[in-house]
C-alpha cells in the first residue's frame, strides 16, 4: 500500500511539474480580491517629432478577473479609492538640464468619448519638481486609466541639423499611496522612454507628387498590391497622397477629392475621403541620411483571419527629398523593386 501512494504521489509530482513547466510563460489576470491592484504603464514607448510641445503616457492597472463573471479573460476593475501614484523624469539622453526641455505637466482621463476631466476642470493635483524629475497626480476611483501629460519647450531641440544622437526620457513610477483598506502596488521594474525624433531624418510626414504621372503609376504598383481601392485609382480622384513614419508605425495615407459629412460630439463637418494603410515598423534606419527600412501590416481575408504583407527596402535623404526603395510581399507574391520620390 506505501508502494502504491509513493508511486501515485511521484506521478502526480511529475505530472505537475511538466504542467507548471509549459505553462512558464502564460499570463492569467488576477483572480483573487486578496491579490493587490498593480499599476502600470500602458505602452513601454512612445516618440514625437523635434518642435512637438507635449508627449504623454498612460497609467493604467493590471486585468483582473471580471466580478460580474461577464467577461470570460481579464478586464481592468477600477480602484474604490483614490491613490497617489508618484514618478520621476529621469535618464536624459542628448542634453543634461530638464527644465531646459520640460515646462511642466498635467494630468486627465477619459470621461466618455467625447468628455475629459479637463474638461469638467477636475483636479487632478498634478506636482513636478524640474530640479529633481520627481513628481506626483492623483489616481482616482472608478477611473481605468490616467494620462500624464509632460509640457516641453517646442524650440529647444528643434533645429536645422540631422543630430546622429538619440534624444530621450525615462519616466518611472517609484511608489503609490493608498487607502489602508485597499491594497495597490506598482510595478516597479516597468518605464515610459520618450524619443525625440528628427525631422531631418526619415520621422515624420512625406509626400508624392500625384501630378507626376510616373510616380502616381508607381505607388499604385507598390500600395495597390495589397489594397484594391488605391489599385484602382485614378490621378484626379486624388487629393494628396501621404506616407508617414511614426514611432512605431508607418501610415500610407491617400486623401481623395471626394467628400463626405461626419458628426462627432456633436459637431457636424464636411471632410475628404481617405484610404489609409497602417503597418507595424520592424526596422528603421535612424540618425542617417539614409538606412533599411521593413515594416509589416495584416489584411483580413474572406473568412475573418489576418494574413500578413510585408515591405522592405531603403532610404536615401538628399535634403527635402526622400529615395524610398520597397520591395512588397504579399500572399507569396511580391513587387519589382520600387523607387518613390517623396517631399518633406
Amino acid at each position: 500500500m506505501y508502494k502504491k501512494l509513493s508511486m501515485l504521489l511521484l506521478v502526480a509530482a511529475l505530472f505537475s511539474t511538466g504542467c507548471d513547466k509549459e505553462n512558464d510563460d502564460l499570463e492569467l489576470p488576477f483572480t483573487s480580491e486578496t491579490f493587490p491592484q498593480v499599476l502600470k504603464f500602458d505602452e513601454e514607448g512612445d516618440g514625437g517629432i523635434e518642435d512637438e510641445d507635449e508627449f504623454s503616457c498612460v497609467f493604467t492597472l493590471n486585468d483582473r478577473k471580471d466580478p460580474s463573471g461577464n467577461e470570460l479573460g481579464g478586464i481592468v476593475v477600477p480602484l474604490k479609492n483614490d491613490v497617489m501614484v508618484f514618478f520621476e523624469i529621469k535618464d536624459l539622453e542628448g542634453f543634461t538640464n530638464l527644465s531646459n526641455y520640460v515646462t511642466g505637466a498635467t494630468a486627465f482621463y477619459e470621461i466618455d468619448d467625447c468628455t475629459t476631466s479637463a474638461d469638467q476642470n477636475i483636479d487632478l493635483n498634478v506636482m513636478l519638481d524640474l530640479n529633481t524629475g520627481k513628481g506626483s497626480f492623483r489616481f482616482p476611483k472608478d477611473v481605468e486609466e490616467v494620462e500624464l501629460v509632460i509640457e516641453v519647450n517646442d524650440d529647444f531641440f528643434d533645429d536645422n541639423v540631422l543630430n546622429t544622437n538619440e534624444r530621450s526620457v525615462t519616466i518611472v513610477m517609484t511608489g503609490v499611496q493608498a487607502n489602508a483598506n485597499e491594497k495597490v502596488v506598482y510595478n516597479n521594474a516597468a518605464s515610459f522612454k520618450y524619443e525625440v525624433q528628427d525631422d531631418e531624418a526619415i520621422n515624420g510626414d512625406w509626400e508624392l507628387d500625384v501630378s507626376n504621372t510616373a510616380q502616381f503609376m508607381l505607388f499604385k504598383e507598390l500600395f495597390g498590391f495589397v489594397n484594391e481601392d488605391i489599385a484602382n485609382l485614378q490621378a484626379s480622384e486624388v487629393e494628396k497622397i501621404e506616407i508617414s513614419f511614426e514611432y512605431s508605425e508607418v501610415k500610407v495615407l491617400v486623401e481623395l477629392v471626394a467628400t463626405e459629412t461626419i458628426t462627432e460630439c456633436g459637431v457636424t463637418e464636411t471632410v475628404n475621403k481617405e484610404i489609409e494603410i497602417e503597418a507595424d515598423l520592424e526596422e528603421l534606419g535612424l540618425y542617417a541620411a539614409n538606412g533599411d527600412v521593413e515594416f509589416v501590416g495584416e489584411i483580413e481575408q474572406s473568412n475573418g483571419r489576418n494574413k500578413e504583407f510585408v515591405y522592405k527596402g531603403g532610404f536615401v535623404i538628399t535634403g527635402n527629398l526622400l529615395a524610398l526603395t520597397l520591395v512588397g510581399e504579399y500572399d507569396d507574391e511580391e513587387t519589382d523593386e520600387i523607387t518613390l520620390l517623396l517631399e518633406k
